[in-house]
């Protein structure tokens, strides 16, 4: 089963900080981004970020891969750095893409999910339904203690929730 939670409003900078060093870039989701002439799918920059959440709250909404998703994910990732490692770029590379197979299950669930609360909405966020987010999503292979456990930190930008 997977889970959705919501942690902390208001912890951007934890987020940022990994973005662009360790983790891939952010992701832009979520029904406000036309209204705010944001390209949906395109990189959601840091800087982009901050101005529209201004001095407003943001909320983490963590989205953790089912656990057979995370299995398969922790197999593969481990054997292709062990394929890197051993100099076998060919199987490193097939492994990779076997990696980036799971990613997408994982986007596309994670998507389904963001969806499914735009349309339920949070009333810390607004009353109106459905809600329309700006969300910055950020992929990480790994939990915070280092265990690979894929999940995704969704950004909500609460200022841009009122609804359609």
């Amino acid at each position: 089963m997977a889970a959705i939670g919501i942690t902390g409003m208001g912890d951007l900078a934890h987020i940022l900080e990994h973005a662009h060093t360790d983790e891939t870039s952010g992701t832009r989701t979520g029904r406000a981004c036309p209204g705010h002439g944001l390209v949906l799918g395109g990189d959601a920059d840091g800087t982009t970020l901050r101005r529209l959440a201004g001095q407003g709250e943001i909320a983490d909404l963590t989205w953790e891969v089912p656990d057979d998703l995370a299995a398969g994910h922790a197999q593969v990732f481990q054997a292709a750095i062990a394929a890197y490692q051993a100099a076998e770029p060919e199987r490193a590379e097939e492994l990779w893409e076997k990696v980036r197979a799971v990613w997408s299950r994982a986007w596309a669930a994670n998507y389904a999910a963001l969806e499914f609360l735009q349309d339920a909405g949070l009333s810390k966020f607004s009353p109106v339904k459905p809600q329309r987010w700006m969300a910055a999503s950020f992929e990480h292979h790994t939990s915070p203690h280092g265990l690979p456990r894929p999940h995704i930190h969704n950004i909500v930008v609460a200022a841009l929730t009122t609804g359609t």
